[in-house]
This record gives C-alpha cells, sequence and structure tokens, in this order.
C-alpha cells in the first residue's frame, strides 16, 4: 500500500541559496533532503568547501556516500588510488572502502548523497546556523554546546556507522592542518 503521508508541495523544492545552512569544520552545509524527512532512507546535501578542507582516510561501513561536483576540482582517495574529480564528474563511494578527500581549487561546491541518510543529522545538530550562504567567516562558528552533544549522542544509532582507516593518507600534502577546518567526513 502506498505511503499516504500528507506533505507539501513546497517540501518537495530546495536550494541551498534557500536551505537552512550550517557552518561546520569551516564548511557550508546546505541540507537539501533530510534524512528525517526520507526515513532515513538518504539525505542530500550541498557542500562549498575552502581549499584544502577535506578529511583524512576514513571508512563509513553502513553506509555509501556519491559525490556529484559542482564546481571546483577534488583529489580523492579510494583505497590505494588517487584520482582527481572535477565539475560535472560523480563519484561513489561503496560502503566499507577507504577514502579521503581534499579540495584543490580555491573552493569546491558538491551535492552528497548519504544512503542510508547519516551525516545531515550531525551538521543540523552540531553545526553553527550560517547567517548568509557563503563559506564561515572567520570566528563565525561555535563549537557545541554540552547539551548539543548530549542529545547527538543519544541519536548517533542512527546514524551510519564510521570509523578511522589505517590506509595511509596519500592526501596528505592537500591539506592545511592548521586550519580550522582539518577533518572533514
Amino acid at each position: 500500500m502506498p505511503d499516504e503521508t500528507p506533505f507539501a508541495a513546497a517540501s518537495l523544492v530546495a536550494s541551498a541559496e534557500t536551505a537552512a545552512g550550517f557552518w561546520q569544520m569551516g564548511i557550508l552545509w546546505s541540507p537539501l533532503i533530510s534524512g528525517e524527512s526520507t526515513r532515513g532512507t538518504y539525505s542530500l546535501m550541498e557542500r562549498l568547501m575552502p581549499a584544502k578542507a577535506g578529511p583524512p582516510p576514513h571508512v563509513h561501513d553502513q553506509g555509501e556516500k556519491v559525490f556529484y561536483i559542482l564546481d571546483g576540482e577534488l583529489a580523492l582517495q579510494l583505497g590505494d588510488q588517487v584520482v582527481v574529480g572535477t565539475s560535472g564528474q560523480l563519484v561513489r563511494i561503496p560502503a566499507g572502502t577507504p577514502h579521503a578527500f581534499a579540495v584543490k581549487t580555491e573552493t569546491a561546491r558538491v551535492l552528497n548523497f548519504y544512503v542510508p541518510a547519516a551525516l545531515d543529522l550531525e551538521i543540523a545538530m552540531l553545526g553553527t546556523p550560517a547567517t548568509s550562504p557563503a563559506l564561515p567567516p572567520p570566528g563565525a562558528q561555535r563549537p557545541p554546546t554540552a547539551e548539543q552533544e548530549q542529545a547527538f549522542a543519544r541519536r548517533l544509532h542512527d546514524l551510519a556507522t564510521q570509523s578511522m582507516s589505517t590506509q595511509r593518507d596519500l592526501l596528505g600534502e592537500y591539506r592545511d592542518h592548521d586550519a580550522e577546518h582539518p577533518n572533514t567526513p
């Protein structure tokens, strides 16, 4: 039987310019489709990232990640390989794949699909609400409060598992280790 949950047609249309954005790890995160609206099936976020942003190798044990690069260039480590992704390219990272990325251009803008939904909840619960659809100005990000961290901890079981990989980091030279955004999932 089809789902007959009522919804407003306006909830089906989203853009990064109008979505509630959050600043975390030096990145503007714009959740376009929340995991809560898809019952955890998937989520979609647009990310605006500065040069050198990106995480060290890590693994999503239970979920897949898909990047669609809108603007800019990313160096992507997929296992033992490094590839460069540019505007218009899609990169699929299957569950269990050690991966990392680093922004090679001044900025990069990507769509990220998470299957099942995962990271959007962390960003919304622990990020700083953005006051504009731009990268965070210096000092604009606030660390999460103890209450936010406790609320998020109670919801961790809903998130896909992520662990750090023992994979050698082939992209370390691209990262700015002293910036306020050294690690990005």
